[in-house]
């Protein structure tokens, strides 16, 4: 465990680069693999001193400049350099968490045929739809669920998520992006030592270091009732509360999964953009049992990562 996220994401990704891709010569057999400490500060233009402060958590703020430069020393791509500011901002930049939905958003979310779901920013399932509600009891999964805890822990889950190593990734992709926004929040904090504990492949993934913030992918699962499914999922932002996102799935058009998904609702219709909410359609379902106890203040703690000694010369 550590509190040095900015020292621990360094050091994760300086080791994952191949000597050769940073065009660097390397001769003989090399005993830790990726770029050494002096080769990281050559290619960045910074003191190999420095960038040892800077692993081991002894100096927190580099400048936009020493930033720029680390990010393309450790070939990091937009996502991973934004994170890399993120970590380096002497204060959480994240969205305050909002449990609450506001009701134009749940009447929106109810609007639309396809199975839909509003969820935290830390994969708590917050509300779903008609048709997500229909989805969701197929594998018993209530209101208030973790569901990145479901994706790793759960005891069927390899039978459930077909490409659960794709969505795995992409999981902890998201959640490295999110603990760049408040590296300390005692909720993440918490999920993470979870799963680190509980699941080898999240372990396992979350060393690498990986960072996505992805709005758009595909989720094949296996569903009692409905079979095979090959869903295309789109993420949307709640511009009213910034920690929510809506999630929407849909099948290709015309395919075996868009005719299961609208059989969800008793329908063989095509699924289409509803234009108003039938009054007599019933209620999204709300979770109201994740919000923390009023006056609760977060704990700092610490994101576990694979942090190699600090004594190492490297």
């Amino acid at each position: 465990m550590s509190d040095n996220h900015l020292g621990d994401f360094l050091r994760l990704r300086r080791e994952r680069v191949d000597p050769r891709d940073a065009g660097l010569r390397t001769l003989g057999h090399r005993r830790t693999p990726g770029l050494r400490r002096e080769e990281v500060a050559s290619l960045a233009g910074v003191s190999v001193e420095y960038l040892i402060r800077l692993e081991r958590g002894r100096d927190r703020n580099p400048s936009p400049q020493v930033i720029a430069a680390l990010a393309d020393a450790l070939r990091l791509d937009e996502q991973a350099t934004a994170h890399l500011r993120a970590l380096c901002s002497p204060e959480p930049v994240a969205p305050p968490e909002e449990f609450a939905i506001d009701p134009t958003v749940l009447r929106t979310l109810q609007a639309t045929a396809y199975p839909a779901m509003i969820a935290s920013r830390f994969f708590d399932l917050l509300a779903l739809n008609e048709s997500g509600a229909a989805l969701y009891d197929g594998w018993d999964i209530p209101l208030g669920t973790n569901l990145a805890e479901h994706l790793f822990l759960h005891p069927r889950a390899e039978e459930i998520y077909l490409n659960r190593e794709e969505l795995a990734a992409e999981t902890v992709g998201n959640l490295r992006q999110q603990s760049g926004l408040d590296p300390s929040h005692e909720r993440l904090t918490d999920l993470i030592g979870r799963l680190s504990i509980g699941s080898q492949l999240f372990a396992r993934l979350w060393a690498l270091g990986d960072v996505h913030a992805k709005t758009v992918g595909r989720k094949q699962l296996r569903h009692p009732s409905l079979g095979e499914l090959d869903l295309l999922w789109t993420t949307l932002t709640v511009a009213a509360a910034p920690s929510q996102m809506v999630v929407v799935y849909q099948g290709e058009p015309g395919s075996d999964t868009e005719r299961a998904l609208a059989s969800l609702t008793g329908s063989d219709r095509e699924f289409a953009t509803q234009s108003a909410i039938a009054t007599a359609s019933p209620t999204p379902r709300i979770a109201r049992s994740i919000q923390p106890t009023a006056g609760q203040a977060p704990a700092r703690q610490a994101l576990p990562a694979a942090v190699p000694n600090t004594d190492d010369p490297r």
